[in-house]
């Protein structure tokens, strides 16, 4: 590790710490990795089914649609760390209050919108906003490091769901959901989590950050960022689309439920893999040229699955692929945010971007089951994910810096 990189962790490792714990206990990965185990505790309390359940995450995205460009832009005014504590101590309420739900789909859709709303600040853009301010010679190893806690903690949690329910039903489920943030978020936030100092402070701030930022309405105005944005949209079209529809993909072609569900969980795992490889590489390597491999390497994999039967070992290969891309998406962004348009706006830029991945993992799950066909016949939509997937990758090889404003 050259000094510089190493004098940056010296100074901000408390910063990466309580990041990985944070960001691994946000609203998303939460929600998300733990709803799997949900859905048929809540089928047999309440007799929805599981077409009706499964509409939620729906309700969590749209959520974040809403709240994300706001909490980026709190956080740029007020500081990362004040709108990361409000939203860890919201976010424990919001999953406690599950507890009481009444018998009632539209006050569970309601809960799940509102645990991204309140929970807004716990998402990747105010993690990433301090570790690009800490980190510039490391950037991308910090980045990746801050965000691996959401792919260990995304494979525990159903287990842990599991637990919970069989101890105390879905309402232990959500409390213990609740206690996550309040044990594991809450504690280091406050104690290590820090903001960087301001642009144009020269106390300990890296070099390149304190001059040449952007201002939000001067990024929307240059091709770059909407490449960049039309790159990961595509992108999280298609690894979603993937990650939501592999147990059933496999289980169509006679894998048992079981082994289906055990090569999905290889996602987590792959997730935290992707956000080091790529944070590793991205310090030592051109950054598109890491970035179009990183997205570009599961076209591959979706013509593997194409061909690959009931193959376990091919089938586990395909979806680590996948898991990798998912895991480096966020952190590609994250550097390319900060690159190209420094940290004055950062919140706000980056809060838009990842709304628009957002949008993208929220369709795409929609979009590749009305693709499917009769017999559970995945070839169009994994076509249509290899299509998307080197769509991304051309995307971002090709893309041109914008000029630094005044320049």
């Amino acid at each position: 590790m050259s000094e510089a990189r190493a004098a940056e962790f010296r100074r901000a490792w408390p910063v990466v710490v309580a990041s990985a714990f944070g960001a691994g206990v946000g609203a998303v990965p939460i929600a998300f990795y733990s709803f799997g185990a949900l859905i048929a505790p809540l089928q047999a309390a309440f007799g929805w089914s599981r077409t009706e359940i499964t509409a939620a995450p729906l309700f969590l995205t749209i959520g974040g649609l809403v709240a994300g460009v706001v909490a980026g832009a709190l956080a740029d005014r007020y500081g990362g760390r004040r709108v990361v504590l409000w939203s860890q101590a919201l976010l424990v309420v919001s999953f406690a209050a599950f507890a009481a739900m009444p018998p009632s789909l539209p006050v569970f859709y309601a809960g799940y919108a509102m645990l991204a709303i309140l929970g807004a600040g716990t998402m990747t853009m105010t993690w990433s906003r301090a570790i690009t301010g800490w980190f510039v010679a490391g950037r991308g190893l910090a980045l990746g490091l801050s965000l691996v806690g959401t792919g260990l903690i995304g494979a525990l949690l159903p287990a842990y769901v599991n637990a919970l329910v069989a101890r105390g039903g879905w309402q232990a489920a959500y409390l213990g959901l609740a206690a996550l943030p309040l044990v594991l978020g809450l504690p280091l936030t406050f104690l290590f989590f820090r903001d960087p100092p301001a642009v144009g402070e020269a106390a300990d701030a890296p070099p390149d950050t304190l001059a040449g930022s952007h201002r939000f309405a001067d990024a929307l105005r240059t091709r770059c960022f909407w490449q960049m944005s039309i790159a990961f949209f595509v992108a999280a079209l298609a690894i979603a689309s993937v990650i939501v529809h592999a147990v059933p993909l496999l289980t169509g072609r006679g894998i048992s439920a079981s082994t289906a569900a055990w090569l999905a969980g290889l996602i987590g795992i792959a997730v935290t893999a992707g956000r080091l490889v790529s944070g590793y590489l991205l310090d030592r390597l051109r950054a598109p040229n890491v970035a179009a491999a990183m997205l570009g390497l599961p076209a591959f994999a979706c013509i593997l699955l194409l061909h690959s039967g009931d193959n376990l070992w091919l089938c586990a290969l395909a979806i680590v692929l996948v898991g990798l891309a998912g895991g480096a998406e966020h952190d590609i962004a994250a550097y390319f945010c900060a690159g190209f348009f420094g940290r004055r706006d950062y919140g706000k830029i980056y809060g838009l971007l990842y709304t628009l991945y957002g949008i993208g993992s929220g369709i795409g799950p929609l979009i590749a089951g009305r693709m499917v066909g009769t017999g559970d016949d995945y070839g169009v939509a994994l076509y249509a994910g290899a299509g998307l997937f080197a769509l991304a990758a051309v995307l971002i090889v090709t893309l041109v810096p914008p000029p630094r404003p005044g320049a």
